[in-house]
């Protein structure tokens, strides 16, 4: 017959399950606090608590059984007895107990329990409003380009690159979201009403300031100012020698930090302090590189003076990460020798190796891989990006950027709108316009490409939307205008070749393609959009030859290569078929690894 429930608990009591049950158990609560409390200040990874919680768990059920079994006693340990050969006493028989060491012990792991708990359990209401908070989004913040109290030719670049540099250090806080540098580019020496800007931008807070330069004295007046409520956080006037600008931007961001009741762990704030010159002329001259802006004009000014830096300073980071970047872009239009890329990267593995968590340098790696067949390689650096901010638009932009050259469309949608969430103003991510249409959602893709600012990039994809949604007519208006503009030489001929097209002149449409070819990109998407319009026009040979390009370099968007109408002349081609089922193979070993 089955024990009573009342002697199974005896018997519990017997064996001393249910101390080593609670002393086990206390003794864990103070070890998962400790964990938790040394986790930021020793850089331990993100997974670190709940192995630890694992694994006692597991230490738990390992303790109960052998309670039950053993027990420990002066002579040692023993085996348990049974309830009615334990000192010839039933189990219901009352004992006489006395105080014990082991008593003493589970008091004290109590009382440590209970002063651990307490703001937990006893301020429930404030705790739950501050995890209320902490579900929102995180603060968001523009830093806007110092004007110079002085305009001066000479000193005028500082106003860009001292936010720049703010907004480098701010990155790196969880429960900040800081619009990038090419948010605010815009505003660069405008008067500013820092409410309309706030608006514009969609944030909480705005920093802005002015700056003198006098006698090699840096002088700031800094505001923080609340968007919403119009109101002034703090004002700071700073001053330091003109040879000590870098320290600026680690003050001001401490500042708002301080201003915004930011939480931050030690880690967050080491990440900030990693980079500081070493010579005041290096650091002037990528001042002056980062504010240049990103037109071939200003990406080859941007060079020549990262040159300059480097040469005075070989061990800046930000130097590197900013030549990497500037290089790529040339390389990645057709702009300068493809090789650059080869370039680009060794200048981007140079920053990191220095700064190892420089997200900038990350992010464009990312891309250059994700662009030239290395996609795990960019998938393991943007999951990098993810541990060290989850909240980072360009972490997650980078994640969309690869689902969308490995054909996973839905998922690319989704972080790339993650991105968007984050930074809406971000140029960079109107790509998700591309994904849209990719995905076969043609009017959510128009739309996108409307609200970008007018340019010859936004007009062109409004023609070829237009055009895949068989309005030939309205898609011929948008060609025209962004070769009347005669900007951005590949734009103009992406439009010449489908104008070409539209209006029967095939000749001239194949003249525009192969002069689009001899750019020679280093992008992978692009030599894919080549191969479309080389089927578009009837160059069957054309189209292998630059289908085959993308496949190679790392573009197996196989979904939109089985629907994308401009291929459907090719569709019976041998060699055609060949190629496509390369994609196909890419595609799926891609989706089984990481899906």
């Amino acid at each position: 017959m089955p024990e009573k429930p009342h002697n199974f608990w005896q018997e519990l009591k017997r064996r001393k399950v249910i101390r080593v049950i609670i002393v086990y158990a206390a003794s864990a609560y103070v070890i998962l606090e400790l964990v938790s409390i040394i986790a930021d200040p020793f850089g331990l990874p993100d997974w670190t608590l709940k192995l630890v919680f694992v694994l006692l768990c597991i230490g738990l059920v390992i303790s109960i059984v052998l309670s039950w079994i053993y027990d420990f006693t002066p002579e040692g340990i023993e085996k348990t007895g049974s309830a009615k050969t334990a000192k010839g006493k039933s189990i219901s028989e009352p004992t006489k107990r006395k105080l014990r060491i082991s008593d003493v012990i589970i008091a004290v792991l109590l009382v440590i329990v209970v002063i651990l708990a307490y703001p937990k359990v006893f301020k429930k209401d404030e705790n739950k409003n501050n995890n209320e908070q902490g579900k929102n989004s995180p603060g968001l913040i523009a830093v806007l380009p110092f004007s110079n109290t002085k305009p001066d030719p000479e000193t005028d670049y500082l106003g860009f690159a001292i936010a720049d540099q703010i907004i480098g250090n701010l990155v790196y806080l969880r429960n900040i979201i800081v619009r990038p540098t090419s948010s605010i580019r815009k505003y660069e020496k405008q008067v500013l009403d820092p409410i309309i800007v706030g608006n514009d931008l969609e944030v909480d807070y705005v920093l802005i300031g002015n700056y003198l330069i006098e006698n090699s004295i840096i002088r700031l007046n800094i505001e923080l100012i609340e968007t919403k409520t119009n109101e002034m956080i703090w004002r700071k006037p700073l001053e330091v020698d003109f040879q000590s600008a870098f320290e600026i931007q680690d003050i001001v961001s401490k500042e708002v930090i301080e201003g915004m009741n930011v939480q931050f762990s030690n880690l967050e704030l080491q990440r900030i302090e990693k980079d500081n010159p070493g010579n005041p002329l290096a650091y002037e001259f990528y001042l002056r590189s980062i504010s240049y802006p990103l037109t071939i004009e200003g990406d080859l000014l941007a060079i020549e003076m990262l040159n300059k830096s480097i040469e005075l300073d070989s061990i800046y980071a930000p130097s590197y990460a900013e030549l990497g970047f500037r290089t790529n872009r040339l390389a990645h239009f057709g702009l300068e020798d493809p090789e650059d890329t080869s370039k680009a990267e060794n200048y981007l593995l140079k920053a990191l190796r220095l700064n190892g968590t420089l997200l900038s340098a990350l992010g464009n790696l990312s891309n250059l891989y994700t662009e030239s067949n290395r996609q795990e390689e960019a998938l393991k650096i943007a999951k990098q990006m993810m541990d060290i901010n989850p909240n980072n638009a360009d972490a997650h932009f980078a994640l969309g950027y690869i689902y969308r050259y490995a054909g996973m469309l839905p998922e690319s949608i989704v972080e790339m709108e993650k991105a968007t969430a984050l930074d809406p103003n971000n140029p960079q991510f109107r790509s998700l316009a591309m994904t849209y249409m990719n995905n076969g959602e043609n009017e959510k893709a128009l739309k996108a490409f409307k609200n970008l600012p007018e340019g010859p990039y936004s007009i062109v994809w409004q023609g070829i939307i237009l055009f895949r949604q068989k309005k030939p007519e309205q898609a011929v208006e948008y060609f025209e205008r962004a070769i009347n503009m005669e900007e951005e030489k590949l734009w103009v001929l992406v439009s010449m070749a489908i104008k070409a097209y539209i209006e029967g002149d095939i000749k001239e449409g194949l003249i525009a393609v192969r002069k689009l070819e001899q750019a020679n990109i280093t992008d992978a998407e692009g030599w894919y959009y080549w191969a479309g319009l080389y089927a578009l026009l009837g160059d069957s040979e054309g189209c292998i030859r630059a289908l085959q390009i993308a496949v190679d370099r790392g573009y197996f968007n196989y979904p939109f290569m089985l629907t994308d109408f401009y291929l459907d002349s090719m569709r019976d081609n041998p060699e055609f078929q060949i190629i496509l089922e390369q994609a196909k193979e890419k595609h799926l070993s891609f989706k089984k690894r990481y899906f």
